[in-house]
């Protein structure tokens, strides 16, 4: 759901238009942040290959969806994050936990359509593999 860390991002800009809420952080450290978040995402695309994730016809379980259950959504939150810290915009952090609601209603849907069809391959993977963190 990308749409909602980018309309986080946009309600973000135009709130800094009419108020500014500055980041006390170096902006370029969310050069850093913006990279993990394209690397994750990038590598889900790789792991997922040909799988369509809106109806997938097997669990992927490789790549970042072996350390995150939801690496899509941890990438595109990193890339928000980094951009809001690029931008010096407190704004964006402060729409994340909206945003991240938003999504996390996103992904329970998501991962009960995924135990419906994957039944105990998702149920195990689920055990071993955090929704948003590594568990180890």
């Amino acid at each position: 759901m990308p749409e909602a860390s980018l309309a986080g991002i946009a309600a973000a800009g135009a709130l800094e238009q009419v108020w500014r809420l500055p980041l006390p952080l170096p902006r370029n450290v969310g050069w850093p942040i913006v990279a993990a978040g394209a690397g994750v995402i990038a590598g889900s695309l790789k792991a997922a290959g040909t799988n369509e994730l809106a109806t997938p016809e097997r669990l992927v379980t490789a790549g970042p969806y072996a350390w995150t259950r939801n690496p899509m959504y941890v990438g595109w939150g990193l890339l928000q994050l980094g951009i809001g810290v690029i931008a010096g915009s407190g704004w964006v952090l402060v729409s994340m936990p909206l945003v991240g609601a938003v999504v996390h209603r996103e992904v329970l849907r998501e991962e009960r359509r995924l135990e419906e069809r994957f039944g105990n391959e998702y149920r195990r993977y689920s055990v071993k593999v955090g929704r948003y963190f590594p568990q180890r």
